[in-house]
């Protein structure tokens, strides 16, 4: 059976979700500025917790070494984050 047919997705759907894939970093790193952006606004302690735990999962799925994300989300400066995101991007 053609590997196509047993799937069921198109030549169109399988070229979207081949790139799909491969822009996941700069999705990742997109989220990430959109976050940064967001967390100099927010005031509530426990939706800067939430950010910051966010923004750790971002890092790692962007393949930053954990030595570096947790120092760059120790002191939780956002401008660190932001230097590092000019860095990646």
């Amino acid at each position: 059976m053609d590997q196509n047919k047993e799937k069921g997705y198109t030549q169109y759907q399988k070229k979207v979700i081949k790139g799909f894939y491969e822009n996941k970093d700069l999705r990742l790193i997109q989220n990430l500025g959109e976050l940064v952006s967001d967390m100099y606004l927010i005031t509530d302690e426990k939706k800067k917790d939430s950010g910051w735990k966010r923004i750790k999962k971002i890092l790692a799925d962007l393949k930053v070494h954990p030595n570096e994300v947790e120092y760059l989300t120790k002191e939780r400066n956002l401008a660190v984050i932001s230097k590092k995101i000019e860095e990646i991007f």
